[in-house]
């Protein structure tokens, strides 16, 4: 099988599942007494291990390699699953939170690296497009089945992880892989466009950091909001299954032009419309209100996440450092924004997460500012 599609193929499912117990796991916290504080810690201790074995393993998966990381992290994600069928105490969700967190550490770096082996700028463009779709699709259908299964029986929801997961496990260890021939890396279609993506990663990193804070936020505490308000399980799910929709959608326009790289104005113009999302979380009580607000965020993650990847991979050398800090920045988003989040939630209002957020976005598109405008070539 050739690499790509192989790739593609454990992006989607891996993540499909990382959305299953993303709506699931607050369900579980919620009927074994979880208040905000508790669900913000839970989600922090998952993005803190994440954080910090991107940082870490990021320089290790280029030496040790890419896939037999990703064989270890696919069997470790398979028996935290298990695990969560025997949980009944809040204790042993932060456990289980941060087994799940290095787990993924170990996963997704090494997965993305291994995707930039031997690709160009344009070839870049096509690959990381496709593997954004991938996952997303995952992110999409992911919490709509976790949501419908919790409501019958939340058991059903962690054994089908688990199943998913061991069933990546076994084609990560024993399928054959075909690597295409590296091609020598060119500067496509703008010289000196290695020098821009030195230029431009920094500020993609601080977008995508900000936007993960925000997303971190949303998805581990609008479940209670919604909860506390009257929604359902089925619908819940349906409502942050809105956030993977506008990630799929515009994953697929961004990977069909490049006319969005090395400019700052687009990252921009997309944060100021996830900042009017949250305010609409912040003030909106309706269903519709909430789908507009949440779509916001899967058009936000849609773009910096890109810009991201893209920016990370298109360098000199080997990608696994970049790709650890690439997503050790995102599970610091995860890990910040949903403790702080919580802690607002809890001690000022339901509603004080989201202008947290905002807080935090302009603060992000300050500083973009100021890197670019440092220094101009």
């Amino acid at each position: 099988m050739r690499k790509e599609p192989f790739l593609y193929v454990i992006a989607f499912v891996v993540d499909g599942c990382f959305a299953l117990l993303g709506i699931c796991v607050p369900l579980l916290a919620m009927g074994i007494g979880a208040t905000y504080d508790d669900l913000g810690a839970i989600s922090a201790t998952s993005a803190l291990t994440y954080a910090l074995g991107c940082f870490v393993g990021g320089n290790l998966t280029d030496r040790i390699g890419y896939r037999r990381f990703m064989i270890v992290a696919s069997l470790g994600i398979a028996l935290v699953c298990v695990s969560y069928l025997a949980v009944d105490q809040l204790w042993q969700l932060f456990a289980l939170a941060g087994l799940t967190g290095a787990m993924m550490s170990g996963f997704w770096p090494p997965l993305q690296a291994w995707l930039g082996v031997g690709k160009d700028r344009g070839q870049l463009l096509q690959v990381v497009g496709r593997f954004n779709v991938c996952w997303s699709l995952g992110i999409l259908i992911g919490p709509v089945l976790g949501g419908t299964l919790y409501a019958v029986d939340p058991s059903r929801v962690f054994t089908l992880a688990a199943a998913l997961m061991g069933m990546i496990f076994v084609f990560v260890l024993r399928l054959p892989v075909r690597e295409e021939a590296a091609t020598e890396r060119k500067e496509v279609g703008r010289p000196g466009s290695l020098a821009l993506a030195r230029r431009f990663l920094p500020v993609a990193w601080i977008a995508n950091f900000a936007t993960f804070f925000a997303t971190g936020t949303v998805r581990s505490l609008f479940p209670k909001l919604a909860t506390d308000l009257g929604i359902d399980p089925a619908l819940l799910g349906k409502l942050l299954g809105l956030i993977g929709l506008m990630q799929v959608i515009f994953f697929f326009f961004i990977a069909r032009t490049d006319r969005w790289q090395f400019k700052l104005a687009p990252l921009i113009g997309i944060q100021l419309m996830a900042v009017v999302g949250l305010g609409i979380l912040t003030l909106g009580s309706s269903q519709i209100y909430f789908a507009f607000g949440l779509l916001c965020q899967g058009a936000l993650i849609g773009t910096t996440f890109t810009s991201s990847a893209f920016y990370s991979l298109h360098a000199e050398g080997p990608g696994g450092k970049r790709t650890g800090i690439h997503e050790g920045l995102i599970g610091s988003g995860m890990l910040v924004g949903p403790l702080a989040g919580g802690l607002m939630a809890e001690h000022v209002g339901p509603r004080a997460p989201y202008l947290l957020a905002i807080g935090v976005l302009f603060c992000a598109i300050v500083v973009e500012i100021y890197l670019v405008n440092r220094k101009r070539y």
